[in-house]
């Protein structure tokens, strides 16, 4: 542990916090806590969840026995001590155990009503086995309320790097496409730095549905009934998860919710489809939360997440430097990531003659990348759906953008029926340049 010393001298190796609230079972329960012939040293008792992350934070515990009706505790707090190594010990202050109670992570539940001795055992257990390094939380320990086998449906990312090459327009048509395949789809809008979801679809929805659903996961509340509730149905197929169109409410989305809202995704929907800010670098901390994770944490927790990332591109010098730079980053993040690259906006004005040829050399020599699918330019067509807040399908079906992405969706899900011809989708007569892209991207 910690070589801080408390006032006194150093504190026991099995120290213990505690957190009650003035719960019916503290009486009892803290003078074993602060025994020497048990092997415990009750270290503090914590007024707040403040206070006993700061002394977890410093060291000086090895458990933390907390009341589940102590006030602001949930997921997020016991997900924090866990990253601190310090595993929590819930007391669930009523005859029986919670369901919420057992959802929110914790390393071991007990009932208030069980002996003083059976509380003592389980938290001197628990600090034995802690470690100063925590460990990741196992899947038997998810705690997200849904069966194993209930959660089949497929996570896909869509991702890009800075400089909007049009995350949200690949999101928002995707999971259209795909509902209209037959699939049911679920359209997650987790940019922390500004969802653009809501606006696109014409939603009006005051309260963001994906930072509710974060609440309800803190509190170990979330299943598909809760989060079918606070999704905006479009359609049978097709629902909506809304985000906030403001950056500065990134807080709301805490990796420990993340983590439970994606296995709840998964039992919903056949398919969800996340669409996630362009940050991967690591954050600097809050001066005030030192232990909350920044801005980019929602991106991470869903690219851990996903089972297929499209990493979306615009089709020009820039937009494909920022690419080959953000794929280093995704391979720093994670080696195990295998992105398939999209390249938008595919224009001759940009690219020059032969536009996706050259696009292909470029990144070819840039990154070794293939590409999987290029979307044509198609600002007459973007421009109709984002006036009337509704999908390409809805507002342009024949649109040459729309296409393509018809057939990125039959690609990213080769299981679902051909789709039928469109009609009057003649050829676009393509404009040309002596721009070209330059030999190094």
């Amino acid at each position: 542990m910690s070589g801080v010393d408390l006032p006194g001298g150093r504190p026991p190796a099995l120290g213990v916090a505690v957190l009650s609230g003035g719960a019916r079972w503290e009486p009892a329960v803290l003078p074993l806590l602060d025994d020497p012939a048990a092997g415990l040293h009750l270290v503090r008792r914590c007024v707040d969840v403040a206070e006993l992350l700061a002394v977890a934070a410093a060291g000086w515990v090895r458990v933390a026995v907390v009341d589940s009706a102590a006030a602001r505790v949930d997921r997020d707090t016991v997900d924090r001590l866990r990253r601190l190594g310090v595993p929590t010990l819930l007391v669930e202050d009523g005859p029986t155990r919670s369901p919420a109670a057992a959802d929110l992570g914790a390393a071991d539940l007990v009932a208030a009503g069980e002996a003083p001795a059976v509380l003592l055992g389980r938290a001197r257990a628990l600090a034995r086995r802690s470690r100063p390094e925590p460990a990741p939380p196992s899947p038997a320990a998810s705690g997200s309320g849904v069966q194993t086998d209930l959660a089949t449906g497929r996570i896909m990312v869509v991702w890009g790097p800075g400089g909007a090459p049009g995350r949200s327009t690949v999101a928002v048509n995707l999971a259209g496409e795909l509902a209209r395949r037959g699939r049911r789809v679920l359209l997650v809008d987790a940019d922390a730095a500004g969802g653009a979801v809501a606006t696109m679809l014409g939603l009006v929805e005051d309260a963001p549905g994906v930072a509710a659903a974060c609440r309800s996961a803190l509190r170990g509340r979330l299943d598909a009934a809760v989060l079918a509730s606070l999704a905006v149905g479009l359609d049978d197929r097709f629902r909506v998860l809304t985000g906030s169109s403001r950056p500065d409410r990134w807080r709301e989305l805490r990796p420990a919710a993340l983590d439970v809202l994606w296995d709840v995704c998964r039992s919903l929907a056949d398919v969800v489809v996340v669409d996630v800010a362009p940050g991967l670098s690591g954050d600097e901390p809050d001066p005030l939360e030192p232990l909350l994770a920044g801005p980019s944490a929602a991106t991470r927790s869903a690219l851990q997440a996903a089972d297929l990332v499209l990493a979306v591109a615009a089709a020009d010098p820039l937009g494909l430097l920022r690419l080959v730079h953000g794929l280093d980053l995704l391979a720093e993040a994670d080696p195990q990531l295998a992105p398939a690259v999209v390249v938008n906006r595919v224009r001759s004005g940009t690219a020059g003659h032969r536009p996706r040829h050259q696009v292909r050399e470029a990144l070819g020599r840039a990154a070794g990348r293939e590409v999987a699918a290029y979307l044509p330019d198609d600002p007459r067509a973007t421009d109709a759906a984002l006036r009337a807040g509704r999908s390409l399908g809805d507002v342009a079906p024949s649109s040459s953008l729309r296409r393509a992405l018809q057939a990125l969706a039959a690609s990213v899900d080769p299981s679902l029926p051909a789709a039928p011809p469109t009609v009057g989708a003649g050829p676009r007569r393509r404009r040309r340049s002596a721009t070209s892209l330059p030999s190094g991207v």
